[in-house]
């Protein structure tokens, strides 16, 4: 017999909780706020998805750009002009995330020095956006800054999006600078939770 809260399927509980007004008032708010959101990041990203109507790309939202079989490459242009207004961290980070999804390694530089100069502690989240632009945009010819970067600590914990372009090397020279980097407050935790770092002091 059930008879207490732990015994209860999911269902059981939902159930339950649907019977008090409060949970049901609360719950109608947390939607109620969502929905708000989502209409304010539309309307915020109307400009650019109007731009992108204009050359034939049509999306609901700019994290839509480059998940699709066609890579949307005439996009480029527009997000590189979009990316230059500041809208809101979380729209900039869609910009940039599907920038780097659409790899356009010859604006590598333009996604550096955006990198550099954006503090991760104001635009968290445009931060990392950039730092996972880089991931997927880097090449061999611009493996080193990016190692650079990686090592540079003033460019804070967006740096521990960057490391997965490294997990899987082989390149005693990439494993040398992973045993480098372990050593760094902000990427430790991560590195250390890899097979290979597992009971690492």
């Amino acid at each position: 017999m059930k008879n207490s809260r732990k015994d209860m399927t999911s269902l059981e509980h939902t159930k339950l909780l649907e019977q008090n007004p409060e949970w049901v008032a609360m719950m109608a708010e947390k939607d109620r706020k969502r929905e708000e959101m989502l209409a304010f990041y539309r309307e915020m990203q109307k400009p650019i998805i109007k731009d992108l109507e204009s050359v034939g790309i049509f999306v609901s939202s700019v994290w839509s750009l480059g998940i699709e079989e066609d890579p949307h490459r005439r996009a480029v242009p527009i997000l590189l002009k979009h990316l230059f207004i500041f809208y809101d961290d979380q729209v900039n980070e869609g910009i940039v995330r599907a920038l780097g999804r659409l790899k356009p390694i010859e604006h590598w530089d333009v996604l550096v020095d955006l990198f550099c100069k954006t503090d991760g502690s104001i635009h968290h989240n445009f931060k990392d956006g950039l730092a996972c632009a880089l991931s997927d945009t880097v090449t061999k010819k611009t493996m080193p800054e990016y190692i650079r970067l990686l090592q540079d600590r003033s460019q804070g914990k967006s740096r521990i999006l960057m490391l997965r372009k490294l997990r899987r090397s082989k390149q005693p020279e990439i494993i040398a600078l992973l045993d480098e980097l372990f050593e760094d407050p902000d990427l430790r935790t991560e590195i250390g939770s890899w097979k290979r770092y597992k009971g690492r002091k």
